[in-house]
């Protein structure tokens, strides 16, 4: 019994040492397999952000790229806009007109930021000679793009104003009068503050803030918002632009009308019946003149010599 007693122990000891065994060999097989599984996570992460980090360099590169090409083709046609319309407006300009008008120093003092009053926002049409001071920063206006909008209007308003059909009361009477100091001081102010906004803006960041996706895209949204405003100010400078032509036209049928009513006191009857008398009596004149031309020549050939002949037979006789 002792013997059996003995031996039933030591079986379950066996079985209990090679159950203990194998949970030893699991644990440590489950915490080595996820040891190397983190080993590989942490290598495969490390891998993907060694890839992401130049990809969002190339990234944000392009994007700041297509920002500037938009940006600077948005520029390019407000340029062109604001050439044709001075070039058009040149066209018609006397070669002895340097000055400038009331409306390009109000757009000139708006731009420079010098107070204005009531009397200096005028519809007159006076022409000024900018001294050397106002000629530097007039030429500064124009060189700068946003600028150029300004002193376009401010040249379409002068050229208005000038026109001798703007004194017509048609303009008053059916309520299509522009306020030509309104839109120059309008569209001047507006591009003063945008020139003002577009400094605090400044150029594309560069370094880190140039990879920084929130900081790229604010900057992509502010200069699209002032490039679109910008535009804006174009489209509605262009429309004056068309009222000015509108303006022309009218001054042309003005002349047109004046012309005609001119030249409408020249009766056609009264010189249609003048024109046949002239005929009648040139005809008259003409056929007098042959007459004489035959008389002349019966007188000279045949009647003169006679006359010489007897004359010479009565001087003798007597």
């Amino acid at each position: 019994m002792v013997f059996v007693a003995v031996a039933v122990f030591v079986v379950v000891l066996a079985v209990a040492l090679v159950l203990l065994a194998s949970a030893a060999i699991g644990a440590f097989s489950a915490m080595f397999g996820g040891m190397k599984r983190d080993l590989g996570r942490r290598r495969s992460g490390a891998a993907v952000t060694a890839d992401e980090r130049p990809a969002r360099l190339v990234g944000a590169a392009d994007a700041a790229g297509d920002l500037a090409d938009r940006l600077r083709l948005a520029r390019a046609r407000r340029w062109t806009a604001c050439q044709d319309i001075q070039q058009r407006l040149e066209g018609s300009r006397r070669p002895d007109d340097d000055g400038v008008g009331d409306f390009g120093v109000l757009a000139l003092d708006i731009w420079a930021g010098r107070p204005l009053d009531d009397q200096q926002i005028s519809q007159s049409t006076r022409r000024h000679r900018p001294g050397r001071e106002e000629r530097a920063e007039l030429e500064n206006m124009v060189r700068d793009p946003v600028g150029r909008i300004a002193w376009t209007t401010a040249l379409v308003a002068d050229r208005v104003s000038r026109n001798p059909a703007w004194g017509l009361e048609f303009f008053d009477l059916h309520s299509v009068r522009v306020d030509l100091a309104g839109e120059v001081t309008a569209i001047a102010r507006a591009a003063t503050r945008i020139r003002d906004q577009l400094a605090i803006l400044g150029d594309p960041p560069d370094g880190p803030l140039g990879t920084d996706d929130e900081v790229m895209a604010t900057y992509a949204e502010k200069a699209g918002l002032l490039s679109t405003r910008l535009d804006g100010l174009v489209e509605r400078l262009e429309a004056f632009a068309s009222y000015e032509q509108i303006v022309a036209r009218i001054q042309q049928r003005q002349e047109k009308q004046a012309w005609l009513d001119r030249v409408s006191a020249i009766d056609e009857l009264e010189h249609a019946i003048d024109a046949e008398r002239d005929r009648a009596e040139g005809d008259r004149v003409r056929n007098m003149a042959d007459e004489s031309g035959i008389l002349a020549s019966i007188y000279l050939d045949e009647i003169a010599p006679l006359a010489r002949s007897l004359k010479r037979d009565v001087i003798p006789g007597s």
